[in-house]
């Protein structure tokens, strides 16, 4: 049977360590976490602060605003939107069920990083997604959204986010893919930054590069069975402990016990 959340999203780990490289520092962030098909409002825990810094789902619009304004100065800063007067960056997803953002505070409660995550499930009714406006006419991306997939979106960091948020990030993709039983992970990165999704885990090109919804900038779509990743990373320390960190946590969530029992043999050994 089909599993949902019961009650509410978890928080995320993000450490700061290493600085982040190049220009990726503007693109990766954020956390993932489960959720019932309505959006529902944060239950805090012991794992939504970490070296002080708290995630949790934007779900005021306080908290929607910090992630409007922070996407703004990210996409804004490397020219890939133009100006807008409010120095805000939404789009029409935002306000669709199966839509999340995320939102990472530091201390001082300063947007620090932000992330969006889409399930796709077509038995839920859940059917579109960023990806879907951009290779919805393709084979590949018909394939996918055929069975079930999670994707990341409008992923931003402030300029001092650092390299351990990365795998932070994939870990919580994939706790949610595992916990929504969803087929595919996808992404649409730019083409710079393609070969380290390949590199990293294992992600491979499934249609030529086109312009990405809303943005000014090419990307490729890239996917890869949840038990390919996991074969791929099998023996990859970092994300190793990233994604059985993200599925305790999720395990925290105040989820149904056949949830939880269901997701603990998913614990990468």
């Amino acid at each position: 049977m089909r599993r949902k959340a019961e009650n509410s999203a978890t928080g995320c780990r993000i450490f700061l360590s290493k600085k982040l490289f190049g220009t990726v520092a503007d693109f990766f962030g954020g956390c993932a976490c489960v959720m019932e098909a309505t959006k529902m409002q944060n239950h805090p825990n012991e794992h939504t602060e970490t070296k002080g810094l708290r995630c949790s789902i934007a779900d005021t619009p306080g908290a929607l605003d910090q992630v409007y304004r922070l996407r703004y100065a990210g996409y804004f800063r490397k020219g890939s939107i133009d100006p807008r007067e409010d120095g805000r960056f939404s789009d029409r997803f935002d306000a669709t069920p199966n839509h999340f953002s995320f939102l990472v505070r530091d201390a001082a409660e300063a947007a620090v990083a932000t992330v969006r995550i889409s399930v796709v499930r077509p038995d839920l009714g859940w059917n579109e997604s960023p990806g879907s406006t951009v290779f919805g006419d393709h084979a590949a991306f018909q394939k996918l959204a055929s069975e079930s997939f999670v994707e990341a979106s409008r992923l931003v960091f402030a300029p001092q986010a650092r390299r351990d948020a990365l795998m932070q990030l994939l870990g919580y993709m994939a706790a949610l893919a595992d916990f929504y039983e969803a087929e595919w992970l996808m992404a649409c990165p730019r083409m710079e930054h393609s070969a380290m999704y390949q590199r990293l885990f294992g992600f491979r090109p499934m249609a030529e590069p086109r312009p990405y919804h809303g943005v000014k900038f090419e990307t490729q779509l890239l996917g890869v069975r949840r038990g390919e990743l996991r074969e791929f990373v099998g023996q990859t320390k970092p994300m190793k402990k990233a994604w059985n960190s993200a599925l305790a946590d999720l395990t925290l969530a105040k989820l149904a016990p056949s949830n939880l029992a269901a997701c603990a043999p998913c614990l990468l050994t």
